[in-house]
């Protein structure tokens, strides 16, 4: 049985310690001492600190929503895995679509990133999913395949269990648009038997896949019912204590 992983990207918002600190306490008080399914939230990196430090003592994880695949060097702007285990994060969100289309983050950058991750003892969660025009053009399960394979290449069956894929279709990330439960489960599904021929079954049946775009409170149940939805990435509705309590309290 997988244990159910909902993660709040709270993206360029709530970036400051105020704002973050405020955010957190809330979801602190509600949903704080829940122990049968994980809660992470993942702040801008200036609200990393304040975020930790709302949580303490709580069963809520904290994670970055990027960083760069070496421990250190001249690469400005950047952040370390290490910087981000010693501010208390234990999850990063690796390949973000907006990662791969504004920043255009290939496969093999991804794959760099997660291993390095792991390398250090974080716990990756590593976005795929197709845009409008791929799904139109019925590419969903090509998209998908290449982005499994390419984000997970060279790696164990030990270090895959380790990863936590999340599935975003691009076109309803922001847009209010959600994938019918029965699709969505059908590309989870997939994914799982992307994951046997690469790995093997046990392997694939222990990675946890989480569904992300426009999960709301209203939908959370019938989404994360499925048999192979094992959790959510949430963005916009992360941003509101009440609205993020919802989806995470979701009875199954």
């Amino acid at each position: 049985m997988r244990r159910k992983i909902i993660a709040g990207n709270w993206k360029m918002y709530c970036g400051t310690p105020q704002e973050a600190a405020d955010l957190a306490g809330q979801l602190a008080k509600q949903v704080g001492s829940l122990t049968d399914r994980d809660v992470i939230l993942c702040p801008p990196f200036t609200a990393l600190a304040a975020t930790v430090q709302a949580v303490k003592g709580t069963n809520i994880a904290v994670g970055a929503q990027n960083m760069y695949p070496e421990s250190k060097g001249a690469f400005t702007g950047e952040i370390a895995p290490e910087f981000l285990l010693s501010l208390g994060c234990t999850y990063v969100i690796i390949g973000h679509s907006e990662r791969r289309t504004y920043f255009k983050e290939t496969n093999e950058f991804i794959n760099k990133k997660v291993k390095c991750a792991l390398a250090a003892g974080l716990n990756p969660i590593m976005c795929l999913g197709e845009t409008l025009e791929e799904r139109q053009a019925n590419k969903i399960n090509d998209v998908v395949k290449d982005h499994v394979q390419g984000g997970l290449a060279g790696m164990s069956a030990a270090e895959a269990a380790k990863v936590v894929l999340a599935y975003e279709p691009v076109w309803a990330i922001g847009t209010g648009l959600t994938a019918e439960p029965k699709d969505a489960e059908a590309v989870h599904q997939f994914i799982r038997q992307v994951l046997t021929d690469m790995f093997d079954k046990a392997t694939a049946e222990v990675i946890r896949i989480q569904y992300g775009g426009s999960v709301k409170p209203d939908n959370a149940k019938t989404l994360l019912t499925m048999p192979n939805i094992d959790g959510a990435l949430v963005g916009g509705a992360s941003l509101k204590a009440d609205s993020f309590t919802g989806i995470i309290k979701y009875e199954g």
